[in-house]
């Protein structure tokens, strides 16, 4: 199997792991509350990190998949040529974004090391917690570099075929 099948299951089976979790912590703490009248202190908290860990390998997931939302009214009324310069302007624009938001999620993470910040009830440092957005981005950033290529080598054979 090459590293982007491997990859691809592991991206698929975090995303059902998170998915998972958060639908039997929840479920397990409304019976809790409404049968027992007792309840979780953490359960919230997992849940909201959970869903954000969700949220940010989904985009990656999203981007393989092709399922985003695409507002391609405009690149569709362009000619070839052209809409081949607007997709490399939004991958490059897309690219450049994951490269901020991979920096500036790592400032973060390492100041929340730096400074030792635990969670506010889950037993863990929120380093450990948040590390997952420099992780994401950078996730991300392959996968918008699968699309980009996807999308060259169609524009390439297109082109052959003429």
């Amino acid at each position: 199997m090459r590293w982007d099948g491997i990859l691809d299951r592991a991206e698929e089976a975090f995303l059902a792991l998170s998915l998972a979790f958060m639908t039997i912590v929840t479920f397990v703490q409304v019976v809790l509350r409404y049968v027992f009248d007792t309840g979780f202190v953490w359960h919230l908290e997992a849940t909201t990190y959970a869903f954000g860990w969700l949220v940010l390998v989904g985009m990656s997931y999203g981007a393989r998949t092709n399922t985003h939302i695409a507002v391609d009214l405009l690149s569709t009324r362009l000619k070839p040529r052209a809409a081949r310069a607007v997709g490399a302007v939004a991958l490059l624009a897309s690219l450049a974004y994951c490269a901020l938001m991979i920096y500036g999620s790592g400032v973060f993470v390492d100041r929340l090391m730096t400074l030792g910040n635990d969670a506010r009830d889950i037993p863990l440092p929120r380093w450990l917690l948040t590390g997952i957005m420099p992780i994401a981005f950078a996730l991300l950033g392959v996968r918008l570099l699968q699309a980009g290529w996807r999308m060259f080598a169609a524009a390439q054979d297109r082109g052959a075929a003429r």
